[in-house]
């Protein structure tokens, strides 16, 4: 009976923090437009964002996967930056901004697969 009243809680807690790990790392893909800096131009583009644990955000532009560093995270935005841009994604509409140094704004929308 003991035996059983600490495996239980063992099981269910395994469960829950496997369910975690997997809710975790999430898998977007993301489509818009690259905005020149005169609004002039705009050309379409397509985005894979990866959401990972411990705040790890992964993009690739098709050109290669890079890493970004996260600035901010809460409910609402996440904010990170690379090299060339600064990030920000809104968790409630899926919405996605690029603003690059050079001057150009990239508007994506992405959906999870």
């Amino acid at each position: 009976m003991l035996r059983a009243s600490m495996l239980v809680p063992m099981v269910v807690g395994f469960t829950t923090s496997v369910a975690v790990c997997a809710e975790d790392a999430r898998q977007l893909t993301c489509e818009g437009t690259m905005i020149e800096p005169a609004a002039m131009s705009q050309s379409p583009e397509t985005v894979k964002l990866t959401l990972g644990r411990a705040q790890k955000v992964t993009l690739d532009l098709g050109q290669g996967a890079i890493s970004a560093r996260v600035l901010s995270n809460n409910k609402i935005q996440l904010k990170f930056r690379t090299k060339n841009f600064e990030g920000e994604y809104f968790h409630y509409t899926g919405d996605l901004f690029f603003i690059y140094k050079s001057g150009h704004l990239m508007r994506l929308t992405c959906k999870a697969g």
